[in-house]
């Protein structure tokens, strides 16, 4: 970046490969180095969609997360299919991090920011999950499982109305292994897939944030199914909705065991690999950087 003008391909080949802690270290180093801020000279020396990458990929998982949020909460509207992406499938321990990393970078609580961008249903479901007490254990309950596979029928297919509280404090309180069993258990019991269950009940973005949780623990199980239909959904139809293509995949190449999952499981799904496919719809800068981070 010294000097005139910027050499983009070195920039990539440096900051690409960089797992979480690496480049975390780069940008305290570049910063106790150089005296600058290395996402303020990114932001100088690069623009549009290669500048997003660049910053996606320095920032790190949990600062970019922060910096997701602060957009998505900025300005008029709020985006809240970022805040379900972000905030729904967390662990208890990812999701204090995140609230202290948010409350550090921005001095304001995280909580605090949703209930001010959110109203009514929306925002209960998003506190019960900002409170991050979910049940982690592997066990299964099996009283709990047949509770909860009737409470979510008589809160939804069995009566009139919705019990929108209930369907709520059930998917986002339960542990994942639970709600894995849940989502075998209930089409067994009513006929129908949780995930359609929901679907019939809710709309907007009550039913985008549980249909978002309802999908992850259904097909795999592990929200990889899920993760492949949404990263495919960023490029389908006409034109490339190009910044949730980079937060979807981004943020999904941080944990690589699981990236390379992702990446099977696209080949499956579509006939073509997911490297080719993004190469399709990206060009120049941001087409190379988003080969690397795919093909590393």
């Amino acid at each position: 970046m010294k000097g005139f003008g910027t050499d983009e391909k070195a920039l990539s080949g440096v900051i690409a490969p960089l797992d979480a802690f690496q480049v975390d270290t780069l940008r305290r180093t570049f910063e106790a180095t150089t005296g600058k801020g290395l996402v303020k000279a990114i932001e100088k020396e690069t623009s549009s969609w290669y500048e997003h990458c660049l910053r996606a990929k320095v920032l790190g998982p949990v600062l970019y997360d922060c910096w997701l949020i602060h957009r998505a909460c900025s300005g008029a509207g709020t985006h809240e299919d970022i805040l379900i992406e972000i905030l729904l499938d967390r662990t208890n321990c990812e999701m204090q991090i995140l609230k202290s990393a948010y409350h550090a970078t921005y001095g304001r609580d995280l909580s605090t920011v949703t209930r001010s961008d959110l109203s009514g249903k929306t925002e209960r479901l998003f506190n019960m999950a900002l409170v991050g007490n979910r049940n982690e254990g592997e066990y299964v309950d099996p009283a709990q499982l047949q509770s909860d596979v009737h409470g979510l029928y008589k809160a939804g297919q069995g009566r009139m109305g919705t019990d929108e509280i209930t369907i709520c404090a059930i998917l986002v309180s339960r542990s994942p292994a639970q709600l894995r069993a849940l989502a075998h258990a209930y089409p067994q019991a009513h006929k129908r897939k949780l995930s359609k269950a929901i679907d019939s009940e809710f709309s907007g973005h009550m039913d985008m944030a549980l249909q978002f949780v309802a999908r992850g623990v259904e097909g795999d199980g592990y929200g990889v199914h899920r993760d492949v239909k949404m990263i495919e959904d960023s490029m389908k139809g006409i034109g490339t909705k190009d910044e949730r293509l980079i937060y979807r995949v981004i943020r999904a190449h941080w944990n690589r065991p699981r990236f390379e999952g992702i990446k099977q499981a696209y080949h499956q799904k579509y006939g073509k690999s997911l490297l080719a496919r993004v190469r399709g719809e990206t060009s120049g800068n941001y087409r190379d950087f988003m080969s690397a981070i795919i093909g590393h």
